[in-house]
């Protein structure tokens, strides 16, 4: 991991505006957080995560295998139903929630079990024993660590120090 400065901050709102000072800075900005606070994960930028490739096209697939296996039931056992459809509207929607539910939930938790198994980046955010409690950490990744430091105390960091 590159060179890093990190700075603790109490409040949410004074780390958000640390975050988007050093994002305008050119920074490449990180955070540690002891709860998901809006406003620092709304100054991050949206995290992107490979789980929503999986669960969304899973779940459209188990959508169409409910419809397919009312549908072929319904061609496989025809009976008499006096005059109406043996396709029914009613079954399709219930099957085909119920099945799209079940299959995007378990690629769901596959997904998050093949992430868990491959693990994240050993240093994705600079080891500091302060970060424990309930404190916010954000680190500044890469470019001239004085300016980093002038950004953070301007925006109120309590404490700052250099990691590497």
């Amino acid at each position: 991991m590159p060179d890093s400065v990190v700075g603790t901050f109490a409040e949410p709102g004074v780390a958000a505006t640390a975050i988007r000072a050093l994002r305008a800075g050119g920074f490449t900005v990180q955070a540690a957080l002891p709860a998901p606070y809006p406003e620092v994960v709304e100054a991050i930028g949206k995290p992107t995560s490979a789980i929503d490739l999986v669960t969304l096209p899973m779940t459209l697939a188990g959508l169409g295998a409910g419809v397919g296996l009312v549908l072929g039931t319904a061609l496989a056992w025809p009976l008499v139903t006096g005059g109406q459809s043996a396709m029914a509207f009613p079954p399709l929607v219930v099957v085909g929630f119920e099945v799209a539910v079940l299959v995007g939930t378990l690629a769901n938790l596959a997904a998050l079990a093949v992430g868990i198994r491959r693990g994240g980046a050993p240093e994705a955010f600079p080891p500091w024993e302060r970060l424990d409690g309930d404190a916010i950490g954000v680190a500044a990744i890469g470019g001239d660590a004085a300016e980093a430091e002038r950004l953070l105390r301007a925006a109120g960091a309590e404490e700052i120090r250099r990691a590497s």
